[in-house]
């Protein structure tokens, strides 16, 4: 059950982030997004400070972070996954 709690946490997150990732460009490139239930809480300029003060605030573990770029990112092996 936590496993599908935390991956139903960052695909509502990552939806969210991706319709509202040009606004967020425009003041914040660069910067990493700590979100819960859907809601951008923050930003801050390294991930490490993200993600401390996203275990801070919520100690259910249940929040993503997202870096604020409009670069596609290299999964590796699975973005070439079915191709």
């Amino acid at each position: 059950m936590a496993r599908e709690a935390q991956r139903a946490e960052v695909d509502r997150n990552f939806d969210v982030f991706q319709r509202g990732l040009a606004g967020y460009l425009a003041q914040h490139r660069g910067a990493y997004a700590l979100m819960k239930n859907g809601e951008v809480i923050g930003f801050f300029d390294r991930p490490g400070t993200a993600y401390t003060q996203g275990i801070s605030l919520f100690p259910d573990r249940l929040f993503s972070i997202q870096e604020v770029t409009d670069e596609p990112i290299d999964l590796g092996f699975f973005s070439h996954v079915g191709v």
